[in-house]
């Protein structure tokens, strides 16, 4: 007995060890993602896009038509183009969600919103508990860095677990003033390229996971030359070509350094755009291909030069196809298969394709109070889920432009209960609850007397609400309030969306548009009123709240100011920028320790929060006490070298303290540097401290 013990436990040893991952692989992975990019605009897609009759089939595409340059519409992308030439181009890539956030999240996490909950842009964290690649390429000793060009990915959302270094650094807020609703703070894609590469001089002998995200191609479209003329007509697309330029910067680093036989290079969009061809100028409301169909190319260490894959990929396939590339332990909660069935032979594994594609956007619902939509996609068959239903056969109709489920009412059945497996049962209503925060930053905001400690914000998801698509008037009123703002035209844009806010008074972002244009024509009390419109009908969101916050600055009733951008704290606690504001106006109230609660509730979340520093600055000026001030005006300036009023703070501390020189060195720089249309009531005061510091009088 015994011995056949001995044996039983010998031989389950044996297995044990043949069942060990291999040693995590000596090479790299570049992750490159393009923000809102259609797969259409790239021109190594040009065939697919301009080609006739039956979608994506390889052999419809042997010869390119005469006219295909013609009809093509996007950018000239050499440097894409050349990189799926010595590798795996992926004709039908498919995102789960046309929004920037939950995207990512579906990407590194190889799972569906469901699963993640990283649900929309705003309200959402991804909980620590969720496996993400970036943390298992750390925990297999690869160095991790991530280089981002929004906010809109900044680290607040959880994005960041697993990255040694997580750079999402963008310029000065106050250069971000003025932008419209929902415009996150961005930088150009040549500083990011910028970034990542002295990352790399540093770190490029090591086995890394770097992630590179270009935001450019997102509205507003401002591509700057020689795109802006190249492309004057199409500004889209020149955001694109010039986001294609800076990833060439980035190959040509690889190339220059021998890293191209030891680096997986993945490229893929986030997300499309919607370009109005369903009355969608951007995207996030409907889940057409015009906003999900995205272009995916691998190349690198056994990928075959020249491949084009034709069969439907997803997202979520990208985790498990990077951990078997780097000999990584598979993550169990991974939704998505790995790819390299196809890359190396063209097929799918029996029974581990990405024929099945959920996709969904609650943008709708959050934004506008219409319904939400659910999709499920195959290589044939689009169904979406709505008010009305629709489904569209992609191989006759590739636009999407008639619904054909009254004629196929086999295959919407059949991709509807496709759609209740990733979602649950049907019948039940599914109670959705905003986390914008986790536990433990939840817990310290708390302590600070921010984040309600009583009922969680919940959104009902039951396909209740408008259909989006009987919407499309209030979106168009939208897209043309847009432009009108761009011209400056403010009181047009007023009149364009005033429309939209009587049709649909239920629509908060109509209110915050409307709100916008008064307050651009700098009639804060018509922007007021029409914010408390929104709180009335109960349809404020908390960046109503923020912005009603603001405007009450504006005619110095600091008391509802407070008020309002409490309550906004509370929704919302990641909207650091809200907490800013908070602590200025509590400075203004003479409220010191209320104004530094909400400095460091910025700081809980984001210590690199320039802005913060300087606050604090002002709260120890309150106190008396200058040296924990110059601390904090100094650490504003080391985070944001355009930090202007820590600048101009240092300059009179230092002025105060009798330090000419220190005095002189700080109101130059602001004097030199600081923008003239929001700081030119104080440069005479300035230059007149200057002229007394220098002549003694």
């Amino acid at each position: 007995m015994a011995l056949a013990l001995i044996a039983t436990v010998a031989l389950a040893t044996a297995c044990s060890r043949q069942a060990q991952p291999p040693e995590p692989r000596d090479a790299s992975v570049l992750f490159v993602t393009l923000d809102t990019t259609r797969a259409d605009h790239l021109s190594c897609y040009v065939d697919d896009a301009v080609t006739a009759g039956p979608r994506f089939r390889g052999d419809d595409r042997q010869q390119k038509p005469a006219f295909a340059e013609r009809r093509y519409r996007g950018a000239k992308t050499p440097h894409l183009d050349a990189l799926a030439a010595r590798g795996v181009r992926f004709v039908r890539a498919i995102a789960q969600v046309p929004l920037t956030l939950p995207s990512h999240a579906s990407m590194f996490t190889g799972t569906y919103p469901e699963v993640h909950q990283l649900r929309d842009m705003g309200g959402f964290t991804l909980d620590a508990k969720h496996l993400t690649l970036a943390r298992m390429a750390r925990s297999a000793g690869y160095t991790t860095a991530a280089f981002v060009g929004s906010k809109a990915v900044g680290r607040v959302f959880g994005l960041h677990q697993g990255f040694d270094t997580y750079d999402d650094q963008m310029p000065s807020r106050e250069q971000q003033e003025g932008k419209l609703p929902g415009v996150f703070p961005e930088r150009r894609a040549e500083v990011t390229t910028d970034r990542a590469l002295e990352w790399l001089k540093q770190h490029a002998r090591e086995r890394f996971f770097l992630w590179v995200h270009y935001y450019d191609p997102h509205d507003p479209y401002d591509p700057p030359e020689p795109y802006k003329s190249n492309y004057r007509d199409d500004p889209y697309s020149g955001e694109i070509a010039y986001t294609d330029e800076q990833v060439g910067r980035l190959l040509k680093f690889f190339d220059e350094q021998n890293l191209r036989e030891r680096t997986l290079v993945i490229v893929m969009g986030d997300h499309g755009e919607g370009l109005n061809d369903h009355g969608e100028a951007t995207h996030g409301i409907f889940i057409y291909d015009d906003t999900m169909h995205v272009p995916l190319i691998v190349a690198g260490p056994g990928v075959p030069a020249g491949k084009v894959v034709n069969f439907q990929v997803r997202s979520i396939d990208l985790l498990p196809t990077v951990t078997e590339f780097l000999h990584l332990s598979p993550n169990p909660a991974a939704q998505g298969v790995s790819l390299w069935p196809l890359i190396e032979r063209g097929q799918p594994l029996p029974g581990q394709g990405s024929n099945y594609a959920y996709i969904e956007t609650l943008y709708p619902k959050t934004y506008m109070n219409w319904s939400e939509l659910r999709g499920m996609r195959t290589d044939r068959w689009k169904f979406i889920l709505a008010p009305k239903p629709e489904l569209y056969d992609l191989e006759r109709d590739p636009g999407e432009k008639e619904n054909v489920l009254a004629r196929h009412p086999a295959e919407a059945d059949q991709l509807q209960k496709k759609i209740w497996e990733v979602t649950g049962p049907a019948a039940k209503d599914q109670k959705l609850t905003y986390a914008p925060v986790n536990k433990e930053t939840r817990q310290e905001l708390e302590s600070l007397g921010y984040v309600s400690p009583g009922t969680p914000r919940e959104l009902i998801l039951n396909m209740s609400g408008p259909d989006p698509k009987d919407r499309v008037p209030t979106l168009l009123a939208m897209q043309k309030f847009g432009q009108l703002m761009k011209q400056g035209a403010f009181a047009q844009a007023a009149r364009a969306i005033e429309s939209a806010v009587k049709n649909d008074p239920t629509n908060p972002l109509a209110h915050l548009y409307l709100a916008t244009a008064y307050e651009k024509m700098r009639d804060w009390r018509r922007a007021i009123a029409t914010y408390r419109d929104a709180v009335e009908i109960r349809v404020a969101t908390d960046e109503i709240l923020s912005r009603l916050g603001k405007a009450y600055v504006r005619v110095h009733d600091l008391e509802n100011a407070v008020r309002a951008m409490e309550e906004a704290g509370r929704m919302n606690p990641t909207d650091l920028d809200n907490f800013r504001n908070l602590g200025t106006a509590y400075l203004q109230l003479k409220r010191a320790p209320e104004a530094e609660k909400a400095f460091r509730a910025i700081l809980i979340q984001d210590d690199r929060y320039a802005a913060a520093y300087n606050g604090l600055g002002l709260v120890a000026i309150e106190r008396g006490d200058g040296d924990t001030a110059r601390v904090n005006f100094e650490k504003a300036l080391e985070l944001d070298p355009d930090q202007y009023e820590a600048m101009l703070n240092l300059g009179v501390l230092y002025q105060r303290a009798g330090q000419k020189e220190l005095a002189l060195r700080y109101l130059r720089m602001f004097s030199e540097k600081a923008p003239r249309k929001d700081y030119g009531h104080l440069l005479p005061d300035v230059r007149a401290a200057i002229r007394e510091l220098r002549t003694g009088t």
